[in-house]
């Protein structure tokens, strides 16, 4: 055998000058690439969804705390200024919440929290008001929630927003 005839017997040399070769590996090489960008488009696509799904659930959480500690933070306040503090066992709901709002609320929310209940437990150090005071306050736009719900209404924004 000659050099050339040689040469022209190789595996490369045969691979590499047969069309059919050619278009197989392209063929190969496409679905290589094909599956790989499917796989990673699916794994980036689960990853975020997973991530959609954290927040939305923070969310309706950290919702489902405000509107509690709003509610019961109102009945406490309306109870205040109608009475003087006979049970501190009262006190003990709003309490709970502000601690479970220590647990993963930001500090602007915590702290207007925290002014919410020391106004309840100054309202319940003043004298009494009669019903028709209590109204007048309310109709005045006296609203010690107002703050606290107006920053919880940011922050749950923002959230919503990174969803």
């Amino acid at each position: 055998m000659t050099l050339n005839k040689r040469w022209e017997m190789t595996p490369i040399r045969i691979l590499s000058t047969s069309p059919e070769t050619i278009i197989a590996l392209a063929a190969l090489f496409g679905s290589l690439v094909g599956a790989l960008g499917s796989s990673l488009s699916t794994w980036i696509t689960q990853r975020h969804q997973g991530r959609r799904d954290l927040l939305a659930k923070k969310l309706f959480h950290r919702e489902e705390l405000y509107s509690d500690f709003i509610s019961e933070s109102a009945r406490l306040l309306v109870d205040a200024l109608a009475h003087n503090l006979s049970d501190p066992k009262n006190l003990i709901p709003a309490y709970a919440l502000l601690s479970r709002m220590r647990l993963s609320s930001s500090p602007e929310v915590l702290a207007t929290a925290e002014e919410v209940v020391r106004h309840i437990i100054g309202a319940y150090a003043k004298a009494n008001l009669t019903p028709e005071q209590i109204q007048i306050r309310g109709t005045n736009g006296e609203d010690p929630l107002r703050k606290f719900s107006d920053i919880c209404r940011a922050e749950l924004d923002f959230m919503q927003r990174q969803i």
